[in-house]
């Protein structure tokens, strides 16, 4: 009996023991809980499928760590325009003095000085007009209206009696007054030598250059009150970098004066003018300004008194150097800008008003030079591949200049980061990249 007894309580110990080592087993499967190498958020009690990226779940220790998940794998499961994995070259941004090339977009304008008023001296009407449309050239002497005045009429009358009463003193102040009233001397002296009144005087210019009359609704000319145009300059070149040599994203040229060619004039035959009243005004283009903005980073390189090459975009043979004449600031609308004139000699006519120009001048700048290489234009912005990881990922940077093969990324781009030498072994023709700001 008590064999039995003692067989019995042996056998309920060993089942007790078996039982508590299986709950044990239990307790330690259940603990194991399954997460997702790419989003640690998600959590699991067994194996399973992450919702987010479809990847198998791993199991996750007491420690907090993926078991035997591998974060090298995170670079390789980013998407293709996000990240790229290369063993290309890398280099670093350099920082100091480059002789740079500036070169800025400008545009070839009236010189106000050469603008002349030709005016009424007398008060009468016109019999005849000699000169009708705008932009009509006129040469100095040239016959431009017939007149009739009555003060012109009496002045001759004068002349005349003060002749035949022997007034030399008095037939002098004749003459000048006659002279004043804008009769040539040629006119005066054919009164005096036949004796007869002319009721119409011929008037001749006192000025060359063409007739011009403004539009009403054009813009202020620079020189008064100088206004940005809305011309944009943009130019690609093979390597596809836009602008950069300006130094700026985009170009801006001063606004040229609109005038009236091929327009009748405001002033009729028939017509009555006063003494001193405008009858048109007179453009001589023999001077004209070369105008351009310039950043106010840039204006220690124009001075007034610094020689610039200005070269005409649609001709690079036509080209010459000048001195800058003016530095004016300028602020706009939250731009702020300088105009920079000089002024060009034109007895030739090379220059025509409203022509584009692009002006260079060689100086030194401070930056952080990169190789050309390095930057990827897209659109309006420019990209570097920035190496983290031992992959490339794509940056904006900005383009503050260029010297020859290098080009001046500013403070958008540490000189301790790496970036690849070459960004277009990076990208093929069918990628849309994915940028991030530093």
């Amino acid at each position: 009996m008590r064999r039995i007894l003692k067989g019995s309580i042996g056998f309920f110990l060993v089942l007790g023991f078996m039982l508590s080592a299986c709950n044990q087993n239990k307790e330690a499967s259940s603990a194991i809980i399954f997460t997702c190498p790419m989003h640690p958020e998600i959590l699991n009690e067994g194996p399973g499928i992450c919702p987010i990226c479809k990847m198998d779940l791993v199991p996750k220790d007491a420690s907090g760590s993926h078991g035997s998940a591998d974060k090298s794998l995170n670079s390789l499961v980013k998407p293709s325009n996000e990240l790229v994995i290369s063993g290309i070259k890398t280099i670093k941004a350099q920082s100091g003095l480059r002789n740079v090339n500036l070169i800025l977009k400008g545009v070839i304008n009236y010189n106000s000085n050469q603008w002349k008023t030709v005016s009424a001296r007398v008060s009468g009407r016109i019999e005849r007009l000699y000169v009708k449309y705008g932009y009509e050239q006129v040469n100095k002497g040239q016959k431009i209206m017939d007149i009739y005045s009555p003060d012109l009429h009496n002045a001759q009358q004068e002349l005349l009696f003060l002749k035949n009463n022997s007034e030399p003193d008095l037939l002098e102040s004749a003459k000048k007054k006659l002279l004043f009233l804008g009769l040539s001397k040629q006119q005066i002296d054919h009164v005096l030598s036949s004796g007869k009144i002319n009721p119409t005087v011929s008037i001749y210019s006192p000025y060359s250059g063409y007739v011009a009359e403004f539009e009403q609704n054009s813009t202020s000319n620079s020189s008064a009150n100088s206004q940005v145009g809305s011309t944009r300059i943009s130019s690609n070149d093979a390597s596809g970098m836009s602008e950069m040599d300006s130094g700026a994203s985009e170009g801006v040229i001063p606004t040229v004066k609109s005038i009236s060619t091929g327009q009748a004039l405001q002033i009729r035959e028939g017509q009555y003018v006063n003494a001193g009243q405008k009858l048109f005004s007179l453009i001589n283009t023999d001077q004209v300004w070369a105008e351009f903005f310039a950043d106010p980073k840039q204006l220690q390189s124009f001075k007034s008194g610094t020689s610039i090459k200005i070269m005409a975009i649609d001709g690079k043979d036509q080209q010459t150097e000048i001195k800058v004449s003016l530095v004016q600031p300028y602020y706009r609308e939250g731009v702020n800008y300088s105009l920079i004139r000089a002024n060009l000699s034109n007895g030739s006519r090379m220059w025509k008003v409203g022509q584009l120009i692009s002006v260079h001048k060689q100086t030194e700048l401070k930056g952080n030079w990169i190789p050309k290489t390095a930057v990827l234009q897209m659109g309006k912005k420019y990209i570097v591949f920035l190496n983290r990881d031992s992959a490339f990922v794509p940056v904006y940077v900005d383009v503050k200049g260029m010297a020859d093969e290098w080009v001046d990324v500013g403070e958008s781009l540490n000189t301790d980061q790496k970036i690849a030498f070459n960004a277009w072994f990076l990208v093929d023709t069918e990628s849309f990249i994915k940028v991030e700001r530093l």
